[in-house]
């Protein structure tokens, strides 16, 4: 059955119970206190009568909702702590003459059609009382299988679950069915509605419900076929994203925008998702080292992820790892070894990676009389990324991607400091090993393909670990070195410097994505004083912010949900433009839908930030704070002002530790026509401001967490967007300083410290 339902704002707070990967089996949450408030998978969808829970992650699965005029399981699921004690639902609601029915993993519910509230159904006896069970088992005498004890009508019931019981009478538990039985651990009583396990002193429901659909599926009076068929989410997907209502005079679409790996969710989804979100571009993957066997040009389209993702959107190729045969292998640390024959000419056969580019380029080269059309068939391509984050320097470090086993073999011996032997590769050398594969890389791509464009190795870290430099840019610093210490200074300029744009992977706090795109632009900006030559391609090297999202970080309990993750995309991206980006790229696709805060957050920033200008002279962030310190060491409101042709977007958060209000004064300029103010939140609930003063508050992060003496807020709370004419000027009261003092923030008593999370 499919349901045509308009979302409510999706409630994720964390995992107190999951789906088990490849079942529908169901891990309960040990509480000592029935009915707390539950807590819903992270794949639950909230929508305005209840709850959609996929199977397996997907778009099929069950809901729990209220009908009007029939079952009001939701309220009864929700107030009873749900999720939490019962499990997700595993049949969609039946009925009989006088009762309709509702299975979970744990429990039957039932309400009856002749009024009154849902309540739990006498599972155990139904199974005991229904067709024969497998085995040869006796419903009538006993229910022995799977663990669980005979069902002897037992009044015996075990202490910890005992005392359970008479502390949760809302349990609805109904008459003992059975003696304990303790099996490796797990003492089990049965009880009418429901089986309770005492495990460790813990008690917890058993998943009764799914052996109860396992025996009786498809038998009409008891669960019938049409029960368990999943139903289907409608998530109602949006139509492409506009920006021609919003102030400004512009009109189309902006290509700044784009994302990695939509070909993840297939051909029509990905493109539906991606233009629901406005965005016009995807990095695809190149897995080179899925050539194991030797060089292929037949095999080229087999190690690209898009291969089965057709689109009509921009592609960017990222090439990836080094197979077998070019000194490589299938599995890490070989697979990021770099590859052998780099030191030879590009175009030399025994120059492995020389040659590979020279096919993959040549198989996806634009048609010259259409672009969008490649002479293979496949998508085209004219921009490509040689490696991705080679700047992350230890093997034990997750994106680790750029050494291989002689830099790992330098690392055990010398633990990262001293002179490297015969086969192995230091730091120094793994940098130097990169800054060639750029030429090759660039040569052979340009041997191919002139109008193509190289991107430089995505670059970002920023951890002192990995680089102590001031600016964290040890990398990009020794590119820099390298390209000055070229004697053919004419070739060097002929060849572009051996690269045209720069690519950044930032899952940082928004105030470090604001640091580092400054810290790159400046170093664009004055790369010919830098290199000593005169600059190619001044003013048109893009800055690519090619992968941002939020990750969990256990260890410090920075934890996030759907809802921090809309908060950071529009302030990672309004901070990534104030610095002075181009683009900017969702990781991955998939962590947007369109159904979570995530998504609707993703398409509010692109809304509201499509068409800025990227190099605006007014473009400015108040107070201008940024790098690590700003999460534990600034306390108070941002502004960010990014203007467009005829328009400005600011952008709004809070970094303070409690709610802030500002005054917000939209003042006319003498002789020009009445402008338009949008505004919206961090979920894209928009509204019409008239000129004049309105007041906005702006809450206080949502999470923060205690480490080295201090309290952290990676993400500021309060997001809003604005997007007014720019014949307005916006002043607010209190007025927000364009430079502040840090202070650290102490460590307070209500936030998690770190460590306490794991």
């Amino acid at each position: 059955m499919i349901h045509r339902t308009m979302l409510s704002r999706r409630r994720l707070l964390a995992w107190a119970a999951a789906l088990t990967a490849g079942s529908l089996g169901w891990t309960g949450s040990v509480r000592t206190a029935f009915g707390a408030t539950q807590i819903l998978p992270a794949s639950a969808v909230e929508v305005g009568d209840g709850a959609f829970f996929p199977i397996f992650g997907g778009g099929s699965g069950f809901y729990v909702r209220d009908v009007a005029g029939g079952p009001q399981f939701w309220s009864f699921y929700d107030s009873a702590g749900g999720h939490t004690w019962y499990g997700p639902p595993i049949s969609s609601v039946w009925e009989d003459s006088n009762n309709w029915y509702q299975l979970f993993a744990c429990v039957l519910f039932i309400q009856s059609k002749r009024g009154g509230q849902p309540e739990l159904g006498p599972l155990v006896d139904l199974i005991v009382n229904g067709p024969a069970i497998a085995d040869n088992h006796s419903n009538a005498t006993q229910l022995e299988f799977d663990g669980w004890p005979a069902h002897g009508r037992g009044a015996q019931v075990d202490g910890a679950i005992d005392a359970f019981v008479a502390a949760n009478p809302a349990l609805q538990t109904g008459p003992a069915r059975s003696n304990p039985r303790n099996v490796f651990g797990t003492v089990r009583n049965l009880f009418a509605n429901l089986g309770l396990e005492n495990s460790s002193g813990g008690v917890r429901l058993g998943v009764l419900g799914q052996l109860y659909r396992r025996y009786f599926e498809g038998m009409s009076t008891r669960l019938p076929a049409a029960a368990v068929a999943p139903e289907t989410l409608d998530l109602r997907i949006p139509g492409p994203l506009t920006f021609d209502d919003l102030p400004g005079d512009v009109s189309g679409l902006d290509r700044g925008f784009g994302c990695t790996l939509a070909s993840e969710e297939g051909p029509d989804t990905g493109i539906a998702h991606m233009d629901a979100l406005g965005l016009r571009w995807d990095r695809e993957q190149f897995i080179w080292n899925a050539m194991q066997h030797g060089y292929s040009e037949a095999a080229l389209p087999t190690i690209a992820t898009d291969r089965n993702f057709r689109v009509s959107r921009e592609v960017i190729g990222l090439l990836q790892f080094t197979p077998a045969y070019a000194g490589g292998g299938a599995e890490h640390p070989a697979k990021y070894n770099p590859p052998s024959g780099l030191e030879l000419p590009a175009s030399d056969p025994a120059n492995h990676y020389g040659r590979f580019v020279h096919g993959v380029v040549s198989s996806r080269r634009p048609l010259p009389d259409d672009p969008s059309e490649s002479a293979s068939g496949l998508n085209p391509i004219s921009r490509w990324i040689a490696a991705n984050e080679p700047d992350i320097c230890r093997p034990s470090m997750p994106g680790y991607a750029w050494g291989g086993e002689a830099h790992q073999r330098w690392i055990a011996r010398t633990d990262g400091e001293g002179e490297a032997l015969s086969g192995e590769i230091d730091d120094g050398q793994r940098r130097r090993l990169l800054y060639r594969l750029v030429q090759v890389a660039h040569d052979s791509m340009s041997a191919v393909d002139p109008a193509a464009r190289l991107i430089f190795p995505s670059l970002g870290l920023v951890d002192a670990a990995c680089d102590a430099t001031p600016r964290g840019m040890q990398f990009w610093d020794g590119w820099v070195e390298f390209l000055a210490g070229q004697l053919d200074r004419e070739a060097l300029v002929a060849s572009n410097f051996f690269f045209h744009d720069v690519s950044l992977t930032l899952h940082k706090e928004p105030e470090r994505v604001y640091r580092v795109v400054g810290n790159y632009r400046e170093a664009l900006d004055t790369l010919s004083d830098s290199v000593g030559a005169p600059y190619p391609l001044a003013g048109d090297r893009r800055l690519i912010v090619i992968e941002t999202g939020l990750q969990d970080d256990p260890g410090l309990c920075a934890l996030f949900d759907e809802e921090d993750k809309a908060h950071f995309i529009i302030q990672s991206m309004a901070n990534a433009f104030a610095a002075g980006a181009d683009e900017i790229a969702l990781h991955k696709l998939v962590d947007y839908p369109l159904y979570a805060d995530s998504g609707r957050g993703a398409r509010a920033a692109v809304r509201y930030l499509a068409h800025v200008d990227r190099k605006h002279p007014q473009r400015r962030k108040l107070p201008d704070v940024g790098g690590e310190r700003a999460a534990h060491a600034y306390a108070g409101p941002v502004r960010i002002d990014v203007p467009g042709p005829g328009f400005v977007t600011s952008v709004f958060y809070n970094r303070a530790r409690e709610p802030v209000e500002l005054e917000l004064s939209f003042e006319q300029s003498e002789g020009q026509p009445a402008g338009a103010v949008h505004i919206s939140d961090h979920i894209g609930n928009e509204r019409r401001l008239e000129v004049g003063s309105h007041m906005l508050r702006l809450e206080a992060p949502r999470k923060t967490f205690n480490a080295y003496g201090k309290n952290w807020a990676w993400v500021g709370g309060g997001t809003h967007l604005l997007r007014y004419s720019d014949s307005l000027t916006l002043s607010t009261d209190p007025q927000i300083p364009e430079r502040i003092q840090y202070r650290n923030i102490p460590a307070q008593d209500d936030a998690p410290t770190a460590g306490t999370c794991q």
